[in-house]
């Protein structure tokens, strides 16, 4: 579908040429002249290297940069619950057995919080557990831009690794009337 254009205003156009008028056009070169030399003796064609694709994508092993984190990885898709459980979550209708406030904690505060916390529930037999993490915000200082806050970003990785992992049946996140983006459900195995 073609896009009609907008007819410009005056003070548009106006505009339009007070920014223009400073812009110095660039020029092309000349092109080069062509001058006759004696010919030359030919030179031997050189045979093109070859290009080969790797067979074999080699990751690294530690972080190739210290001073930047990794973003966090997805939320897993929904796993280990039937569905009945799976849909009450996602409505809301299943209300959590113990809740933690990850608010104003540093990162490293936050993450033993976390072990402890999902240790004890599970010793506890809670299977439902809700997370709050906030939505708070990060500012990069290099480039301006806002990326989700560090708890908010750290707390679904520091779930989805060892030890926490193995306690773990499914995190995802929470209803809107429990904190929505700035929460999450994190459903428990049973206690052997």
């Amino acid at each position: 579908m073609a896009r009609r254009r907008r007819i410009l205003s005056e003070e548009e156009r106006d505009l339009w040429r007070r920014v223009t008028r400073d812009v110095e056009t660039t020029q092309r070169p000349p092109a080069p002249t062509v001058v006759d030399e004696p010919a030359a003796a030919p030179q031997p064609i050189q045979p093109k290297p070859v290009i080969r694709r790797a067979t074999r994508i080699v990751k690294p092993v530690g972080p190739t940069n210290p001073g930047v984190t990794t973003p966090a990885p997805p939320i897993p898709a929904p796993s280990g619950l039937d569905r009945k459980t799976e849909e009450r979550l996602r409505k809301g209708r299943r209300t959590p057995d113990a809740r933690l406030d990850l608010h104003g904690l540093s990162a490293a505060r936050a993450h033993a919080a976390l072990k402890i916390f999902i240790a004890d529930s599970q010793a506890m037999g809670r299977r439902c557990v809700l997370v709050i993490t906030g939505k708070g915000m990060d500012v990069d200082p290099g480039f301006g831009e806002v990326a989700p806050g560090v708890l908010r970003r750290e707390a679904p990785r520091w779930l989805a690794t060892p030890p926490l992992s193995h306690m773990i049946v499914n995190v995802s996140q929470a209803h809107a009337k429990h904190g929505g983006g700035g929460a999450l459900y994190v459903y428990l195995k049973r206690k052997r």
